[in-house]
């Protein structure tokens, strides 16, 4: 049983929550950008197998198994055989069903997640790749026209069929930071500059890192520093003054100075932006960004509570059993 890509989109990757404990080793965590999306994947699915990352155009997929997925994340335009669906909206699909996913609607990266999940070797207890690397998922690389998934079995893959969760917002520009651990190598002016203007994310930004256009903010004297150990979502800034936000698959160590961290409760946001978006960052403190991500992460056990306690179904994608129940409903049969 398995999974053809036929067509593998901008750039998509297997992907799980991440390679977590081995950062002092020089592994770097990958993992999915928008864990949020990743966790709303897997808990509608219902299994905690890994997904596909999927970034601003996704790929065409064949089933040559029966299945269901879902997608959540990045409102895509979708269709399984020609057919438009629902998104964030588990779907039954059988064998030689063919997913199709357009251009993003709304965000940059959604997650496909599978009833039978993706079968792929763990490396260092994780399934997500890391290109650069070379380590995890499919070969240690992004997926390519022609490769074949294998899929694990799972009996119970049709208990989650037409279940479904509100599509997300990701309209909001502003990211929090906090103080980063080179802050007194600025100038006033240039920690005014970070939050007072606005930066574009430039079209050189990956995983590794989104590099920003903008105001100059360079270093009062050299940006580089003896490295150390960089956290997700610093804000560090080469000597060209242009600042660069690292990502899940940034290095585990670095030499630039770093003015300022991206507050954890809005890393999910900031993977939602694409290239030629705009950005701008608000200074948090400690307490407030550690209360922050305290009430994102209630506010969201809440909703994954609900979604199973009292699931939502979307009856009108129940494929194939849609246009039977359809017709039960308007009195046909």
């Amino acid at each position: 049983m398995s999974i053809k890509i036929l067509t593998p989109g901008l750039f998509s990757t297997i992907q799980d929550e991440g390679r977590i404990g081995y950062q002092n080793q020089g592994f770097s965590t990958a993992g999915a950008l928008d864990l949020y999306a990743y966790r709303l994947a897997q808990t509608l699915i219902n299994n905690e197998g890994p997904v596909i990352e999927i970034t601003i155009i996704g790929p065409s997929i064949q089933f040559l198994a029966d299945n269901t997925f879902v997608v959540t994340g990045a409102h895509f335009d979708a269709y399984v055989n020609d057919e438009p669906i629902s998104h964030q909206t588990v779907i039954k699909v059988q064998k030689g069903d063919k997913l199709k996913l357009n251009s993003a609607i709304h965000g940059a990266r959604g997650y496909i997640a599978f009833g039978q999940p993706i079968d792929v070797p763990l490396v260092a207890n994780s399934y997500a790749t890391h290109t650069r690397s070379q380590i995890g998922g499919y070969k240690g690389r992004a997926l390519r026209k022609g490769d074949v998934l294998a899929i694990q079995t799972n009996h119970r893959y049709l208990s989650q069929i037409g279940i479904s969760s509100p599509i997300e917002n990701y309209e909001q520009q502003t990211i929090h930071i906090i103080e980063g651990p080179q802050i007194e190598q600025f100038s006033e002016e240039a920690k005014s500059k970070l939050t007072s203007g606005s930066f574009k994310i430039s079209e050189k930004s990956d995983r590794m890192g989104f590099r920003l256009q903008g105001e100059n903010i360079a270093p009062l004297n050299s940006a580089d520093i003896i490295s150390e150990p960089v956290a997700l979502g610093s804000v560090q800034v080469p000597k060209d003054g242009n600042p660069i936000i690292l990502l899940n698959d940034k290095q585990t160590v670095g030499g630039y100075t770093k003015i300022a961290t991206v507050c954890a409760a809005d890393l999910s946001l900031l993977a939602q932006k694409q290239p030629g978006e705009t950005i701008k960052f608000q200074w948090q403190s400690i307490e407030e960004a550690v209360n922050a991500l305290k009430q994102k992460e209630e506010h969201f056990s809440k909703k994954l509570k609900e979604l199973v306690e009292k699931p939502i179904f979307d009856i009108k994608q129940l494929r194939p059993t849609a246009s039977r129940i359809k017709n039960l409903l308007k009195g046909e049969l």
